[in-house]
């Protein structure tokens, strides 16, 4: 029973590392085949949809590396900005988040 000032809490879900490593290991391939694909055209002046494409691709080929960076680190989890806790359900969603909800929306803004 829960005395009378408690607020009933919610155990946040347990992450399972070892799913989320094997995850960004699939994204990161699957996103090195589209640039590799996308290299012959990815000019601007050839295929400007091309290069913006290869751009932002290698933009989260990057995060997804440095997510796994954080997973060999023990950091994976923390907020890069406030060193905060970042939301299992975010991870689940986005597993190369580098920041918790809070920063986000400060980086956003």
């Amino acid at each position: 029973m829960l005395a009378d000032n408690a607020a009933p809490t919610l155990a946040e879900p347990q992450l399972d590392l070892d799913e989320i490593r094997r995850a960004l290991d699939t994204e990161l391939q699957r996103r090195e085949v589209i640039v590799e694909e996308l290299a012959p055209r990815a000019i601007p002046n050839v295929d400007p949809v091309a290069y913006m494409t290869a751009a932002a691709t290698r933009r989260e080929i990057d995060q997804i590396r440095s997510a796994l960076g954080r997973l060999e680190a023990g950091t994976f989890g923390s907020c890069t900005r406030c060193g905060g806790a970042i939301a299992a359900g975010r991870l689940e969603v986005l597993p190369h988040a580098e920041t918790c909800i809070d920063c986000q929306s400060h980086v956003e803004s």
